[in-house]
């Protein structure tokens, strides 16, 4: 093998820690907490991905049992009309979808202007979506919303172009099923980003570390297995696992049938 070291990238949010291990090749960097973040975020672009990073997103500013809440935003005959109008072909759709997604950030900046008026905080993840995320049909457009409870009252008396939907989050010590259910939701346009999220959300901070060898990375003691992707000699390694502090809180919920 060539010249290189091994790390072990941490990520713990919520309830969730996982692990990823790689292979960094060239010569191993003196201890200098900055230079090894730097070597290892050019081996992470595929491993962090949306769905991974949205899901970090998720369980580190909406944990478990505190209160988050899912929305779903639509549009009746009138709201399609006030922003567009029926129609169909390709350019027709991306034409409504940015018309849609404009007016979800003129929501957003209603709600927090009011919500600031009234001293309610409000956090939030949003995307606009024009598709089924089992199908990949197309669907009238419409927004879902992941949002702190305290703020759900304001951001609902807020939208006026259509129907209102909003069912707490469970208590789950994993969002990665819901932010693959919203992602697939996500219908990749040019120039716009996947989701909105808000600016005062916490930002996940992974911990890095070098290894002394490639053996396969470890579960925490006292932690729980999610998941673990095949290991191969040499290759990337990855681990999710629920934290041994979080287990102390009970098992999860079952998951609700999504009906936003």
């Amino acid at each position: 093998m060539k010249e290189g070291y091994w790390v072990i990238r941490t990520w713990e949010n919520g309830s969730i820690g996982e692990k990823v291990k790689y292979w960094v090749s060239g010569e191993r960097p003196p201890k200098n907490a900055k230079k090894l973040k730097t070597e290892v975020n050019k081996q992470t672009v595929n491993e962090n991905c949306a769905i991974k990073r949205l899901a970090r997103l998720l369980n580190l500013n909406f944990p478990r049992g505190k209160g988050g809440c899912l929305v779903r935003l639509g549009y009746s005959d009138d709201g399609v009309e006030y922003i567009g109008g029926e129609g169909d072909g390709d350019e027709w759709a991306d034409k409504l979808f940015r018309a849609a997604h404009h007016q979800l950030r003129l929501w957003l900046r209603r709600v927090r202007r009011t919500c600031q008026r009234a001293g309610v905080p409000f956090r939030y993840v949003a995307i606009t979506s024009d598709m089924d995320g089992k199908t990949g049909e197309y669907k009238r457009v419409h927004h879902h919303v992941v949002i702190n409870q305290e703020a759900v009252e304001i951001a609902l008396s807020k939208w006026e172009l259509g129907s209102t939907h909003n069912e707490r989050l469970w208590r789950a010590h994993d969002l990665s099923g819901l932010a693959e259910y919203l992602m697939k939701q996500v219908r990749r346009l040019p120039d716009e980003k996947k989701y909105i999220p808000s600016r005062n959300l916490k930002q996940p901070q992974p911990k890095d570390r070098i290894a002394k060898s490639g053996v396969e990375v470890g579960v925490p003691r006292g932690a729980r297995l999610l998941y673990r992707r095949e290991f191969r000699i040499g290759g990337a390694q990855y681990i999710r696992y629920i934290t041994a502090k979080a287990l102390v809180d009970g098992p999860d919920e079952d998951p609700p049938e999504r009906v936003v």
